[in-house]
């Protein structure tokens, strides 16, 4: 693929990600997302963030932090709350909006900037740790984008990840099949059934389609996941010792606390630290 052609999709990522996320979208974020609804998710969240947080408290005593592909504010909260300074970047304004709410309290400490990640990451500007939670699996070239990110992280800087899913031919197959039954089971009583079953059939044949927003903004579905091992050959590369993090993540309330008990293991974290 060309650079040219990267570009133009990269371009219509952002776009669609920008119409996706309006306000209807944005109350649903936060009923269908499980690292946002479920309280062993925020749980385990909450104890990443302190570990990065505590390490970064070794070189600086207030650290900076970005948080890419911020949406409504649930990644931001805790780094606000354990005393860290951030910027958060997103390109969808209902999104910033209800961050804006959540976390109006820690203002002070607080900047807001609705802007797409790589034009963010084009500053003379460095931090001591680049989160981006939920949002790699949204991002066409999301290995140039960690690239680029690494580059805006101070000398001790971190970079971490949280809930993106696990490259699908890497899941053993009993945890695919028991993975996709959860899946559907959920999306039986949700809004446009057939709608959201006929696009997941389409993209596991293959076929994705330019015009369609819900493609555009879940590039994992037709990229067979998030590669995890890519992202850790990339970061060990540049001089970082990788920690990953496997969990299972489901929509279905009555599955989360199934497959978590089960051993499943479909979605995953990183945190880099720079190797001394």
């Amino acid at each position: 693929m060309t650079e040219t052609e990267q570009t133009a999709i990269d371009r219509e990522a952002i776009a669609a990600n920008e119409a996706f996320f309006n306000q209807e979208t944005t109350r649903r974020y936060l009923e269908v997302s499980p690292h946002v609804k479920y309280p062993s998710l925020r749980q385990l969240y909450s104890r990443l963030v302190a570990d990065v947080l505590a390490h970064a408290r070794k070189y600086s005593e207030v650290p900076t932090v970005l948080d890419l592909g911020a949406g409504e504010g649930s990644a931001t909260l805790p780094f606000l709350e354990l005393g860290a300074r951030v910027v958060a970047v997103d390109v969808s304004d209902s999104q910033l909006s209800e961050l804006r709410r959540k976390c109006n309290s820690y203002k002070d400490r607080l900047q807001v900037r609705q802007a797409d990640i790589r034009s963010a990451l084009l500053t003379d500007e460095h931090y001591d740790v680049l989160v981006m939670s939920s949002c790699l699996h949204h991002i066409p070239d999301y290995l140039s984008v960690i690239q680029a990110g690494v580059n805006a992280l101070s000398k001790n800087g971190q970079f971490f990840s949280f809930q993106d899913p696990i490259r699908y031919d890497t899941v053993g197959t009993l945890s695919r099949w028991l993975n996709k039954t959860m899946y559907f089971s959920w999306r039986i009583f949700q809004e446009d059934f057939f709608g959201g079953l006929s696009r997941r059939l389409r993209r596991a044949r293959g076929i994705y389609l330019d015009d369609c927003p819900a493609d555009n903004t879940e590039y994992h579905v037709v990229r067979n996941g998030v590669d995890q091992d890519k992202i850790v050959e990339l970061l060990s590369s540049k001089g970082f010792e990788c920690r990953v993090v496997r969990y299972f993540s489901t929509q279905g309330s009555v599955f989360q606390p199934l497959g978590s008990a089960l051993g499943i293991q479909n979605t995953f974290a990183i945190i880099a630290k720079r190797r001394t």
